[in-house]
């Protein structure tokens, strides 16, 4: 007998990620919300791990903390749900937690240019909104995003002085790394989590068309015996 074919690890993961919290009486719409919400989540803190570990190899262990303590709300709140099964609590706090702490993280920091455009991961919120809850729920979820974006952008300009004095927080260097690291992951996780959703989306309708086809074999098979019957 033939030994299964070995599964790779990561494709293994991902399966068991965007099968997470799926329940059999869920509709294929929800499946895919929930499929999209628990992807989010899997990539946003895989990306975390690895910021901790860049991190803790330069020796910058307060950079560390903000990422960690990040990773472990999410991972979290995504255990809560498992336990309570309350979908719409867990995707509004999870949104809610992908919109709020890059913000906390660069407050924290104390500026954009430190915090190497952290805020650039609150994207995913409007984006996972948009995806995981509609087009027009999303709009409230956007607007957030531009009133928490302006409120940092105005802090650090009327507080640039202070902010942007020199000081040893973060060397430039590895603000710059950190710059490009951040455009690539954040760009990354919203490409994939839209090739993802389009996918399912065009199976969805492939599996719709195939039935509807077999409804009309069916229908035609049906009238032709019943005209059988009545000659």
């Amino acid at each position: 007998m033939n030994a299964p074919a070995p599964v790779l690890a990561p494709a293994g993961f991902l399966a068991r990620l965007r099968s997470a919290g799926i329940e059999p009486g869920d509709n294929a719409e929800l499946q895919l919300t929930k499929s999209m919400l628990m992807l989010a989540t899997g990539l946003v803190t895989v990306a975390t791990m690895i910021w901790v570990g860049i991190y803790q190899l330069l020796g910058l262990q307060f950079s560390a903390t903000l990422p960690f303590a990040f990773q472990l709300l999410l991972v979290g709140n995504m255990l809560l749900y498992f336990r309570l099964r309350h979908f719409e609590f867990f995707r509004a706090s999870q949104l809610g937690l992908f919109l709020f702490l890059p913000f906390v993280a660069q407050w924290t920091t104390g500026n954009v240019i430190d915090s190497s455009g952290v805020i650039l991961w609150s994207v995913i919120a409007p984006v996972g909104a948009m995806l995981c809850v509609g087009v027009r729920q999303s709009l409230g979820w956007f607007i957030a995003w531009v009133v928490l974006t302006a409120v940092s952008g105005a802090a650090d300009y009327y507080l640039a002085d202070l902010l942007f004095a020199p000081k040893a927080v973060v060397p430039v260097r590895v603000s710059l790394v950190f710059f490009a690291l951040n455009f690539i992951a954040v760009v990354s996780i919203i490409y994939a989590l839209l090739f993802f959703a389009i996918e399912q989306k065009r199976g969805i309708q492939e599996r719709l068309e195939q039935s509807r086809r077999q409804i009309e074999v069916a229908q035609a098979a049906t009238e032709k015996l019943f005209g059988s019957l009545l000659i």
